[in-house]
């Protein structure tokens, strides 16, 4: 799968806040941020899923050139690991990759994911499962 960036945007931040129901002011209010600690209002946990809807738009074409029936897939987990914040203004460098793949009744692909900043600073590493419901039969 192709690397991609995406740039944090304060204004979609504020949308996955409203979209999630997120309101902890930690991740609206600069002032309250810095005064826990951030530069800046850091994203929320899981906010760097969407950067594979919003910034790789591609995903569905590449999941099918892997021989992948999207049409079947279902989504199974995710796992984060946080290492550093992600903050309005960050150019994220995202690399996704086939980790693992298991065939058996319901096939299941596992994509790790590094989220890296501008910097090359690791900020996030994902592990994002997915399972193919079995094909019916006729």
């Amino acid at each position: 799968m192709k690397s991609y960036t995406f740039n944090v945007e304060r204004g979609k931040l504020r949308e996955f806040c409203a979209a999630t129901g997120e309101t902890n002011k930690i991740y609206s209010d600069i002032d309250y941020a810095r005064s826990q600690g951030f530069k800046d209002t850091p994203v929320p946990p899981t906010f760097q899923t969407v950067f594979q809807f919003w910034g790789y738009k591609e995903i569905w074409d590449d999941m099918r050139s892997l021989g992948i029936d999207v049409e079947r897939l279902l989504h199974m987990k995710e796992n984060y690991t946080y290492h550093s914040p992600i903050y309005p203004g960050d150019v994220m460098q995202v690399q996704p990759e086939v980790s693992d793949v298991k065939i058996g009744k319901m096939d299941m692909v596992t994509f790790g994911i590094n989220y890296k900043n501008q910097d090359n600073v690791l900020c996030v590493e994902a592990l994002m499962s997915i399972v193919l419901r079995p094909l019916e039969k006729q």
